[in-house]
């Protein structure tokens, strides 16, 4: 019989691969979005998203409960960031948004949040695919998948709300201020 030490270390493990699979999920999700929406699918590409958001919701708390010892940790905004990407190109392969337009938001804005390392850029790019996301539900008239998208973000936002508002919002805000001014952000 293992020893509560040995429990607790094994269920640090299982807590940290399930964080990791949940992570691994959100980029199957990205990859996926492109041919959904390029078939025209925009409820389906919403139930997705949906789904990416809660495993963005417990990946966090696992990695939390696991005490951060995750492979994939470091790779959570970077994987965000595909999924903000794979909407974009998604609505490109739609021929919803012009090619051009779309990929130039997503290889500019991509590499600037490579190489400055500013979430901003990041959460700009996310920004833009759930709000064309958002929009097309509501342009198609998927109710359903309109409503779960809502409801995902109210119930997000109350949850996260401390986080949200003391960190994700002042982290956007100071970042694309640092942005407009060719500055590296604040770390």
């Amino acid at each position: 019989m293992p020893r509560e030490g040995e429990r607790s270390a094994a269920a640090a493990v299982a807590l940290a691969r399930t964080a990791d699979g949940l992570t691994f999920s959100r980029l199957v999700i990205a990859i996926v979005l492109v041919p959904v929406l390029g078939a025209h699918h925009a409820a389906a590409a919403a139930v997705l998203v949906g789904a990416g958001w809660l495993t963005d919701f417990f990946d966090g708390r696992a990695a939390r409960a696991a005490d951060g010892r995750t492979r994939l940790g470091a790779f959570d905004l970077w994987v965000d960031t595909l999924v903000g990407a794979g909407l974009l190109l998604g609505f490109v392969a739609w021929g919803w948004v012009p090619a051009l337009v779309g990929v130039s938001l997503v290889v500019v804005l991509f590499a600037a949040f490579a190489f400055t390392r500013n979430d901003a850029l990041s959460f700009l790019l996310q920004a833009i695919g759930y709000a064309l996301l958002l929009w097309r539900t509501w342009q198609d008239g998927a109710h359903g998948a309109l409503v779960w998208l809502l409801g995902l973000i109210v119930f997000l936002a109350v949850v996260n709300r401390k986080q949200f508002l003391g960190n994700a919002v002042p982290t956007f805000l100071n970042g694309i201020a640092e942005a407009i001014r060719g500055k590296p952000p604040a770390r």
